[in-house]
């Protein structure tokens, strides 16, 4: 700029001095010649003038190849740090990538290790249920047993019923004895005051067994009224008393006959007393052995629920790690070979009808020819199965919600973790009851999902 304006400023005075020698020159002649006497008398001062502007010019030449320098020099500082920025930025992506793939190394061997736990789990579960299966088979025959001692224990009980049917035969007899009684009380009154003690002693011991079993309450209170008739009936004799002497030698064969009976009865009640203790024995120890059977099933129980639980959860551990495997190893998966009609994508086959069927009739006629209906995974699954199409088409897929509503999951019993569906959906469009997805083909993108009613009969595709 500087150079410029010296240019500028020259042109100007070139020009002033052009007019004014004009002028001079047009002027008379005599200020001509002075003008040309007064140049060659200062012959330096044009030579200083150049050498003036020549100077002017270099310096202005200097100054701008200085800032021309300065403006390279800054240019090519600010493309050395971006190189340098640039230079970092890719040793930090190197190094972030050497991390992610130490990283991946150490998951693939951590993942190797979980399986092999997993297996050596697997392995453990079943030893644990075949345990658990051999007690149970156990537990059925002890059962078994239980019944068969509880039978036996029913047909005593019905003995001992036949028993009590006995007594009450036993106590009819002694109620006619008693009958015989009333012509000759005096006589037989100690023999009666006997029988009584006697009577109040098998009474004790029929409240005993009756304390025991509730099943012999209707008999002692049917001996209990017929022991207060035989008190009344005792009064009546004492009233009569005297017009039953001549009665003493039957009373006294009635007391020997009754007598017979009474060792009769005693025999059989130290039977029935012996049997009642031996069954109350044997009753106690299987109710305590019912005790102890009840307490080990239930926790054989317990721990066959949380055992089942833990094994619940690592099947579901198992199938993501496997399906973490399956990915990061699909590139080494052999190839499969699929069957006439079917068509390949990756690692498995699709198969798409022609027909229109339900969704529970398409899954039948998959699983009949070895497969399901298809599970979409990927963007890149869609994308295939759209392109399967040639025109707009709405075919079931292997996706529903039957089991519980909105909890969508896959025909292999595997929950739904990428969805694919369609604007506003799942909707269950008017309240219908919409708990089977269809696959909408589209002329553009990958197709979308919808939700829609299972019986409802349309094509479908299968994936094996």
């Amino acid at each position: 700029m500087v150079a410029s304006k010296s240019d500028s400023m020259m042109t100007t005075m070139d020009i002033d001095d052009g007019r004014n020698g004009y002028k001079l020159l047009t002027a008379d002649g005599s200020r001509f010649q002075y003008s040309v006497h007064e140049l060659r008398k200062r012959p330096l001062r044009p030579v200083a003038v150049c050498l003036g502007l020549l100077c002017v010019l270099l310096l202005a030449g200097i100054i701008g190849q200085g800032v021309h320098y300065r403006k390279v020099e800054r240019d090519q500082q600010n493309s050395y740090n971006a190189m340098t920025k640039e230079k970092d930025n890719i040793q930090e992506n190197l190094k972030t990538t050497l991390k992610d793939k130490r990283e991946l190394q150490g998951i693939q061997t951590r993942l190797q290790s979980n399986t092999d736990y997993l297996t050596r789990q697997r392995d453990q579960l079943r030893t644990n249920n075949d345990i658990l299966t051999k007690e149970r088979n156990n537990l059925k025959i002890s059962e078994s047993q239980l019944r068969t001692s509880n039978n036996a224990l029913t047909k005593e009980r019905d003995q001992l019923k036949n028993s009590q049917g006995q007594l009450q035969t036993n106590n009819d007899a002694l109620t006619k004895a008693k009958d015989l009684l009333q012509t000759s009380y005096n006589s037989a009154l100690k023999r009666t005051n006997e029988l009584q003690t006697n009577y109040n002693s098998v009474t004790k011991d029929k409240d005993y067994l009756q304390n025991r079993y509730n099943n012999l309450t209707r008999s002692r209170e049917q001996l209990q009224i017929s022991y207060n008739s035989m008190i009344k009936e005792v009064e009546q004799l004492q009233i009569s008393h005297n017009s039953s002497t001549s009665e003493k030698d039957k009373l006294q064969s009635s007391h020997n006959n009754l007598t017979k009976e009474r060792e009769n009865l005693q025999a059989s009640y130290n039977l029935l007393k012996k049997g009642t203790d031996q069954l109350q024995a044997s009753y106690n120890a299987l109710i305590q052995e019912r005790d102890q059977l009840q307490i080990s099933y239930n926790n054989a129980t317990a721990e066959r629920d949380k055992l089942k639980m833990r094994c619940d959860n690592l099947t579901a551990e198992r199938d993501q790690l496997q399906r973490e495997v399956e990915r990061l190893n699909a590139t080494v998966i052999r190839d499969k070979t699929c069957l006439p009609g079917w068509k390949k994508f990756q690692n498995s086959c699709y198969f798409t009808s022609t027909v229109l069927k339900s969704w529970i009739q398409s899954r039948q006629d998959c699983q009949s020819k070895g497969a399901d209906l298809a599970i979409i995974n990927s963007p890149e699954e869609m994308s295939f199965i759209n392109g399967l199409y040639g025109a707009d088409k709405e075919v079931w897929i292997g996706l529903t919600d039957e089991g519980v509503e909105g909890d969508w999951k896959w025909v292999d019993g595997t929950p739904l973790t990428t969805a694919y569906w369609g604007k506003d959906q799942p909707n269950s469009f008017d309240g219908r009851n919409q708990d089977c997805v269809e696959f909408w083909h589209r002329a553009t993108g990958k197709g979308s999902w919808n939700d829609e009613n299972c019986k409802i009969e349309q094509q479908w595709i299968c994936e094996m």
